[in-house]
């Protein structure tokens, strides 16, 4: 991790990610939906890292959805530009829900280009209604940041 960059959280999850031509809109920038196309893959992508997959999904019964999104554009972001894209799971809110939250990182100035993050909701598989998040969808993240 490159220690020069302001990460709002001490250990993150990374990717590393270079801006394609699909991802460029007709003002030359990253297309602002692009960013939250960034992300839901990191999110799904952490999860992924800590052992929580769709199987483990059924099993319990529950998935987290979303339940608002808040983006921030620091940046425009170019073709070509690398970037750093991290995540970090964040605060519990009452007993069905939790933030997690977004920042990336430009490596040629070091600059933040974006920094948002999304309300998650615990969903019942069954009765879709909202539930407890259950402890195979926090002990996971708990341990490894």
């Amino acid at each position: 991790m490159n220690a020069s960059l302001k990460w709002r959280h001490p250990k993150p999850f990374i990717e590393n990610h270079t801006v394609t031509e699909d991802e460029i809109d007709f003002l030359d920038h990253v297309n602002n939906k692009v960013y939250l196309n960034w992300m839901e893959h990191i999110s799904w992508q952490h999860s992924l890292a800590v052992g929580i997959d769709e199987s483990v999904q059924r099993q319990v019964g529950k998935i987290m959805v979303v339940r608002q999104h808040e983006l921030n554009y620091r940046s425009a972001c170019h073709l070509g530009d690398e970037l750093l894209i991290g995540t970090w799971v964040g605060e519990q809110i009452g007993c069905c829900q939790r933030r997690r939250y977004y920042q990336v990182f430009r490596l040629a100035d070091g600059k933040e280009v974006f920094f948002g993050h999304t309300q998650w909701a615990c969903m019942n598989l069954k009765t879709h209604q909202a539930c407890k998040i259950p402890p195979e969808f926090i002990t996971p993240y708990e341990t490894t940041q």
